[in-house]
């Protein structure tokens, strides 16, 4: 059997090597790290994007209810009125004889003069027609004998000549008696009309605006459509391979059912817009971890290297070993140096014992015991002393690569040619790194500290805040806090965190409206914490009132939108919530609630 060679044994031994291992352990453990959070990221993303998008399908088809129900009510005064008109009572009345002059104008308003004019019939109570406008179309067949409605009513929808159209009928009463009714049969305009544009305005090209009944026959255009049980909540469902979200409304005094759905997909967009870079972000992160982590380990296992060739050799016999890093005033130099005086120590005991060999064979044994002692505190100071350093590095170690990224982001920032895409990827980035350095500052405080939630003297907290805030001329501030308020069991730094991003807000807010008066209100009632923050600035507008708390969503020249969403997730993981309760021309008010037990 072939003897293997001391170059193979050490290359063998060298695959083990720390130097090796524990930079590659760095860059998977901060792989896994920014995946994880990556994946919460992207779940949290995708679900208020879901959220807002169905907000916008809801929103779009109460628009187009409202203009149905509108255009219906109107039709049915209408009718209503012409149904009480005398001269179309006569018209029926006398079908001999020529239609009243008022009979022909009240049927010309029921016609309209709209996109798509209807077709106004005046029908006697067997059905046989009496007279119809525009006149072109009285090659039509009559309408079949069927009871009138006293109260004016809207009919369903139907396809007729390959449009949708849909009759609304009246009954004409006189004297107690139904003499005929009054039929008006309109088609809807091509391709939707202007409800389609109110969809495509809103919601983009991509959103399909389904029009039918109650009963859920439902066209796009003129083409039957496949569609789940209307419900006004969002409704996600899968047609055609496609993957489809929509939200369906039935307008009031009519049959009718309105649906608009949105592909999956382009409502998900700016989820998936994150993904990608997200991705590199965490490729970067992991490569500069895994180069940093190689520096440091050369640094610390080259030393360790040498002692242990020192200690192999001191094992062989050999007495005179150099050693090197005897300066260094770290854990390795203080390693060498101890093994320095050992290494002595053990050569003055050999030149002892070989000159008292026969009478010390007892006191060499005890000093070959000795060294062994000294050995394995020697490996165990290693083992302690590389895992000390690790610790004390590792939060140094993650936020250097991030400080580099920050460095690169305000470079681009400051190139004037950039795209407009380039600056968007820059803010992303710039959001990333930020978020990245929070993560790493909680886990090591939350590794340091424990838990967060402690007993917090809320008027000191208040008073603490309001310390720090500087105030621009012309805004005033008023503290609203009852004598005597408990203290309350609560996350200091997070709470503390939320109240100032609200007076931070309220304070630009005012300062852009020329001044006002900050207002900062506490009470407990029912082991319930609540806070006010009120301001009297210009307020927050109609349009961007229910979008405040989105992510990446701001009104701002800086800033990228995500501080009240966070402070909202902040206020509901602890079990509150954060709300906006009042805005208008008179200020803004914002109210956190939390428990304070």
């Amino acid at each position: 059997m072939t003897k293997p060679s001391a170059s193979s044994l050490v290359a063998w031994r060298d695959r083990f090597s720390l130097r090796w291992r524990l930079p590659l352990l760095l860059a998977a453990i901060t792989a896994l790290t920014v995946t994880a959070f990556g994946v919460v990221a992207y779940r949290t993303v995708r679900a208020s994007t879901l959220e807002a998008a169905s907000a916008r399908l809801r929103s779009t088809v109460t628009q187009i209810n409202t203009i149905a129900e509108l255009g219906a009510i109107g039709q049915v005064d209408l009718l209503r009125t012409a149904a009480a008109d005398p001269a179309i009572a006569q018209a029926i009345a006398h079908p001999h004889s020529p239609v009243p002059a008022a009979a022909v104008m009240a049927m010309t308003r029921l016609q309209g003069t709209g996109e798509v004019p209807g077709v106004v019939e005046l029908l006697a109570a067997d059905g046989s027609r009496r007279a119809v406008l525009p006149e072109s179309s009285a090659a039509l067949p009559s309408s079949p004998p069927a009871p009138f409605p006293i109260a004016a009513e809207i009919g369903a929808l139907f396809l007729q000549d390959g449009a949708l159209a849909f009759t609304s009928r009246s009954a004409v009463v006189v004297d107690g008696a139904v003499i005929g009714g009054i039929q008006v049969t309109r088609r809807l305009a091509a391709h939707g009309g202007p409800n389609r544009r109110i969809v495509t305005n809103i919601l983009g090209p991509s959103a399909v605006l389904l029009i039918g009944n109650a009963d859920g026959t439902l066209w796009n255009g003129t083409h039957p459509v496949a569609y789940p049980m209307a419900s006004e909540s969002p409704v996600r469902y899968r047609r055609d391979g496609t993957d489809w979200i929509s939200v369906a409304m039935r307008a009031k005094g009519t049959p009718w059912l309105y649906a608009v759905e949105l592909p999956e997909t382009v409502a998900l967009a700016p989820a998936h817009a994150l993904v990608q870079p997200f991705i590199f972000t965490g490729l970067a992160v992991a490569l500069a971890g895994a180069l940093l982590g190689l520096h440091v380990m050369r640094r610390i296992t080259g030393p360790l290297s040498d002692l242990t060739a020192a200690s192999e050799a001191v094992a062989r016999g050999d007495r005179d070993v150099p050693l090197g890093d005897l300066t260094r005033r770290d854990e390795i130099g203080r390693l060498a140096r101890a093994f320095q005086t050992m290494a002595a120590s053990v050569r003055g005991e050999q030149e002892r014992l070989v000159s008292e060999v026969g009478s010390r064979t007892a006191e060499l044994a005890s000093a070959v015991t000795r060294q062994q002692e000294l050995d394995d505190e020697l490996r165990r100071s290693e083992r302690f002393a590389t895992l000390g350093k690790i610790s004390g590095n590792v939060s140094h170690e993650l936020r250097n690569p991030l400080g580099v990224m920050s460095n690169v982001v305000f470079l681009i920032d400051q190139l004037p040619d950039a795209s407009p895409q380039l600056r968007d990827y820059s803010r992303m980035l710039r959001e990333q790194i930020r978020l990245s350095e929070r993560i790493i500052s909680d886990l090591f405080d939350r590794a340091r500290s424990g838990a967060m939630a402690v007993s917090v003297d809320v008027a000191a907290l208040v008073d603490e805040l309001i310390a720090r805030i500087d105030l621009p001329p012309g805004i005033r501030l008023t503290r609203q806090i009852p004598a005597g308020l408990p203290a309350a069991v609560l996350d200091r730094d997070r709470v503390g965190q939320i109240l100032w991003n609200l007076m931070t807000n309220a304070t630009q807010a005012m300062r852009a409206g020329g001044g006002g008066v900050l207002t900062i209100a506490a009470t407990i009632a029912d082991d319930r914490l609540r806070f006010e923050i009120s301001d009297t600035g210009p307020g927050i507008p109609a349009e961007d009132a229910d979008r405040i708390f989105e992510p990446l969503y701001t009104t701002k020249s800086e800033g990228v939108g995500l501080g009240l969403s966070i402070s909202r997730a902040f206020a509901r993981a602890a079990g509150g919530d954060l709300r906006l309760e009042r805005t208008g021309p008179a200020g803004t008010t914002f109210v956190l609630e939390l428990p304070a037990r």
